[in-house]
């Protein structure tokens, strides 16, 4: 997620100029203007370039989230570290992969949360964030959503925990996942949530899976009132994107 060419040492400059805002709506206008004259082939990249600038314009007149944090954590890159702790019912299935590897008193779990129709699942999603910058970045809050088979079965948000990203270094996010799959899995048994299990754990393993997370950072630019402003989403892989 670098910033567009020449749009980060200009929106440096302005960070001096909270307090004259007809300059720094001036320079902002500058900013899309130059970036409009270049007519880029991919227009994402405009896209882009006037979603930071929008952004930028926020945080400067709210008085949230600094503006050099906010251009440090558009420039960390996240990478998916691996899926941890699946729960179900009080059963641990984070290295279950068939129905027959639970002991008995994990079965005895399973037929009870099943007569109790309780098919709620939770997990950590292990996120890297990478930040090549010099000066730290902060992560204020994300959205999250599960795909399973390329249906969205889970959504969820935090807006309470706050990370610190490292500068020069990568730093692991865990992001929480809560979901109740009950009109999924209501005529189904164990061995449905087992292979939800084993899915969730190739997919952290960087295997072949059924199941996808995509993850959207936030920039609380409201002193923690809300969310902020909302960046590109991301579908979580191996790969710093």
């Amino acid at each position: 997620m670098n910033i567009p060419g020449g749009l980060h040492a200009r929106c440096v400059s302005i960070q001096g100029e909270r307090s004259k805002p007809v300059n720094i709506i001036h320079t902002l206008w500058d900013i899309i203007q130059a970036h409009w004259d270049n007519k880029p082939k991919n227009m994402k990249i405009l896209k882009k370039t006037l979603t930071i600038v929008l952004i930028s314009a926020t945080l400067l007149f709210a008085g949230g989230c600094g503006l050099a944090q906010l251009i440090n954590l558009i420039n960390c890159k996240f990478s998916l570290a691996n899926i941890s702790d699946i729960t179900w019912a009080g059963i641990n299935l984070s290295n279950i992969k068939n129905v027959s590897d639970l002991q008995w008193s994990d079965l005895q779990k399973a037929v009870q949360a099943i007569k109790n129709k309780d098919f709620k699942v939770g997990c950590n999603v292990n996120v890297n964030a990478k930040n090549e910058t010099a000066n730290p970045a902060k992560l204020c809050a994300y959205d999250y959503e599960l795909f399973l088979e390329g249906s969205s079965i889970a959504t969820g948000s935090n807006s309470s925990q706050t990370t610190l990203i490292n500068p020069q270094a990568t730093t692991l996010v865990r992001v929480p996942l809560s979901m109740d799959l009950y009109n999924i899995f209501k005529n189904g048994d164990a061995k449905n949530v087992v292979n939800l299990a084993r899915n969730l754990m190739d997919y952290g393993n960087g295997t072949e899976s059924n199941v996808k997370v995509k993850f959207t950072p936030y920039i609380n630019a409201a002193n923690g009132s809300g969310k902020g402003n909302k960046l590109p989403a991301i579908t979580l892989n191996k790969t710093f994107q």
